[in-house]
C-alpha cells in the first residue's frame, strides 16, 4: 500500500500568456549562520517572507552577484529526485558567468569557496519567479572554472557554480518580499 496523496485544493495548469524567458536576473548570496543569527526570514506552506524592513537593516551581510544576465550560461535548477524506497533528494544548483579574471574576483571567488560554508542564495529569474536557494542546508561553491579564452572571440571569464542537498524544492518569494533582501 502507497503513501495517499491529497490532490484538495492543488492546481498546475499551462500558464498561456505569462512570461517564460530563461535566465537569471538577480542572484545575492548570505552566510547561512548570519541569516539565522540576524535575518528575520521565515516560510509558510513553501513561500518566503522577511518580517522585518529588510535583511540588510536586520544586519545581515548580503552579497550581490553581478553578471552578465545574457550570457546563455548563468542559470538556477531544482531537481528533485524521489525513488521507490520512500527516499528523496533535491538538488539545488546555480550557476554564473563573470567576465574578466581579475584579482577582486579571484579573492572574491576564493572567499566563496571557503571549504565547510554554508551560503543561502535568493535568486530572481528573468521570469520574474523569485526563490531562496539552501535555505533549509546550505550551499557550497562547487566549482569556479577560470578561463582565459583561446581566440579573440573567447571569453576571459569565471564561472562559480553553487550546489547543495535539501529535502524541498526551493522556498519562493513575491517580488515584494525579494525587495527586502537589499533593504
Amino acid at each position: 500500500m502507497g503513501c495517499p496523496v491529497n490532490f484538495t485544493g492543488l492546481a498546475v495548469s499551462y500558464a498561456c500568456g505569462t512570461v517564460s524567458s530563461g535566465g537569471l536576473k538577480e542572484v545575492y548570496l548570505v552566510d547561512k549562520t548570519d541569516l539565522e543569527t540576524n535575518g528575520s526570514l521565515s516560510v509558510t506552506a513553501g513561500v518566503a517572507s522577511i518580517s522585518g524592513t529588510g535583511l540588510v537593516t536586520d544586519g545581515c551581510d548580503v552579497l550581490e552577484l553581478g553578471f552578465n544576465n545574457k550570457d546563455a550560461f548563468s542559470n538556477f535548477t531544482d531537481v528533485k529526485t524521489v525513488n521507490a524506497d520512500g527516499s528523496a533528494a533535491v538538488v539545488p544548483t546555480i550557476a554564473m558567468e563573470f567576465l574578466r579574471m581579475d584579482a577582486a574576483k579571484r579573492n572574491a571567488f576564493e572567499t566563496i569557496a571557503t571549504p565547510g560554508a554554508e551560503i543561502v542564495a535568493f535568486v530572481k529569474t528573468a521570469a520574474g519567479t523569485c526563490h531562496v536557494v539552501g535555505l533549509d542546508f546550505g550551499l557550497y561553491a562547487g566549482t569556479i572554472d577560470g578561463a582565459s579564452g583561446a581566440a579573440r572571440t573567447d571569453k576571459n571569464r569565471y564561472q562559480l557554480t553553487l550546489i547543495g542537498e535539501e529535502n524541498v524544492l526551493a522556498y519562493t518569494m513575491t517580488e515584494a518580499e525579494f525587495a527586502k533582501v537589499i533593504l
